[in-house]
């Protein structure tokens, strides 16, 4: 319950102060495991992400951010889990599978952390490799305006001045089987970044 209530008024605010348009919707399936991939430029970009789709997201979130008993109470609620950046974390590796694989949508910031000049840094291979490993497609997705409204530094984000526009591509799908091709998986995340990329050059702000 907490989550869809976080949602709607999440969607209320993002609309009323920025305008929030949504774009490409139906490209994600309305059932199955399905990775959700977006770039990754402000603080704003995981409600963003989750009010832009009736679909519960589920997201993965560095371990650091549930060090507060209140914050971490409020990530769990709305189905963020930790992970530890500094290592091959297991835990969350076959949690996001066990999600995948019942069904759910999994969001994921591939870049690893936020751009702090707005462009696409380089992906993880993480992204791919889960998706191969659960069978399930990959939606790119561009986030755009969020960088202007709360960048890095700044304590409050600017209101009503700029909009926010999320752009869903088609679902990409690559063969399992090739999960240990090293060059196959280089080859999907290339796609996977120039999808994104793609996507956050659309800018009618």
């Amino acid at each position: 319950m907490f989550y869809y209530v976080a949602r709607a008024i999440g969607w209320l605010l993002l609309k009323i102060f920025w305008r929030m348009e949504v774009i490409g919707v139906e490209n994600i399936p309305e059932r199955g495991g399905v990775i959700i991939a977006s770039n990754h430029v402000s603080y704003l970009d995981p409600i963003v992400l989750g009010v832009s789709t009736k679909r519960k997201i589920y997201f993965i979130a560095k371990k650091e951010v549930f060090n507060n008993i209140f914050g971490s109470i409020i990530l769990r609620g709305l189905n963020a889990f930790p992970v530890d950046r500094k290592k091959v974390d297991m835990f969350a590796f076959k949690k996001t599978i066990s999600i995948l694989e019942g069904g759910g949508a999994l969001g994921i910031f591939p870049e690893g952390t936020r751009s702090l000049n707005g462009e696409l840094q380089e992906l993880k291979s993480g992204v791919v490799k889960i998706a191969m490993k659960a069978g399930v497609p990959i939606i790119p997705v561009g986030i755009i305006g969020t960088h202007k409204i709360y960048p890095h530094g700044k304590i409050f984000p600017t209101l009503f001045k700029n909009k926010i526009t999320v752009y869903f591509g088609a679902p990409q799908y690559f063969d399992k089987h090739n999960i240990k091709d090293k060059t196959y998986q280089k080859e999907a995340l290339n796609i996977i970044s120039q999808k994104i990329k793609e996507l956050t050059v659309i800018d009618h702000n």
